[in-house]
């Protein structure tokens, strides 16, 4: 993406592809857009969070998500089915490509200082696989609950 810069003086405000020192319309001073090294850090520190959490869930997770039903030594178990199973683990896999995603993203843009509209459009199919894996995994989820029964109150 191409760098601009806008003038600091508010009731100016212009914009101006490229580096500009000085403003065009009131010859005020420029300020850089978008080139900020910080999202970057905050992608960077986001996609380890997400990658190597989502990771350690899994990696605790996967002995009894391929086998529903069964108790594991250490205690746990997964009481869902295994279709259930198989869209949990979908998920969480998800998660972990939208945290590496994030991960690479931030260092082309430490790196370059410049943000990639491939990178743009890969996060939000990315996200939106993510939210329709969520969607779908939640509905399975709850076919696996059994029904609870209805209660109802009177207002006596």
């Amino acid at each position: 993406m191409a760098a601009y810069t806008v003038c600091k003086d508010p009731k100016c405000a212009t914009l101006v592809e490229g580096k500009v020192a000085a403003c065009p319309k009131c010859g005020g001073a420029m300020r850089t857009v978008g080139e900020s090294p910080w999202r970057g850090i905050v992608l960077l520190i986001c996609g380890l969070i997400l990658f190597i959490g989502m990771g350690v869930i899994t990696i605790n997770m996967y002995p009894s998500l391929t086998n529903p039903g069964v108790r594991m030594p250490d205690g746990t178990s997964w009481t869902g089915g295994a279709e259930a199973a198989r869209m949990a683990l979908l998920t969480f896999f998800a998660v972990i490509v939208f945290g590496l995603l994030a991960i690479v993203n931030g260092i082309y843009m430490l790196v370059t200082k410049q943000q990639s509209k491939v990178f743009v459009i890969l996060s939000l199919g990315a996200a939106a696989v993510l939210l329709l894996i969520v969607f779908l995994t939640m509905g399975k989820l709850k076919e696996a609950q059994p029904e609870e029964p209805v209660r109802t109150y009177s207002t006596y």
